[in-house]
């Protein structure tokens, strides 16, 4: 029996090879995300933050009221396989948000540019059950997203 394919693929990248790039999967008052739009985002920050040292199975913490940095941020997470930690010295935190990689802070907008560069790619498959305990830990962004629907 093949694996599934990894929880950042099938959240995203499924969507738009499967003809969805332009329906709306994000609607905040910050903004309005297409599937296309939200998997260039989520892949860019997710770029910045490998380019900081976030990597598969490094913990980190992510502590951010505004809804549309919170999503961005899940998957930007999910997409490296990073682990969530709130003791992490890696972290994702504050309105507007930082981020923070041991001593030093960046501007998480800063970040995200950053990784526009070289965005990360999905890995194809989840390492054990780390697909399960992300949906488990953010349910409320992935499971929207696994069935096609809008985050709001």
């Amino acid at each position: 029996m093949a694996r599934p394919q990894s929880i950042a693929f099938r959240a995203l990248d499924l969507h738009v090879i499967q003809g969805r790039a332009d329906e709306t999967a994000l609607h905040t008052p910050s903004g309005t995300l297409s599937y296309a739009q939200l998997l260039h985002e989520s892949a860019s920050l997710a770029g910045g933050l490998r380019d900081l040292g976030l990597r598969r199975g490094a913990p980190v913490h992510l502590d951010v009221p505004d809804r549309h940095t919170w999503v961005l941020s899940v998957l930007a997470i999910v997409r490296l396989g990073a682990e969530p930690d709130r003791e992490a010295s890696f972290s994702i935190t504050q309105d507007p948000a930082v981020v923070g990689a041991g001593e030093d802070e960046y501007e998480l907008d800063l970040v995200l540019r950053a990784g526009r560069v070289d965005p990360a790619r999905a890995e194809m498959h989840d390492e054990g059950d780390y697909g399960e305990r992300m949906e488990r830990k953010y349910g409320d962004v992935l499971a929207t997203l696994l069935h096609g629907g809008t985050l709001t």
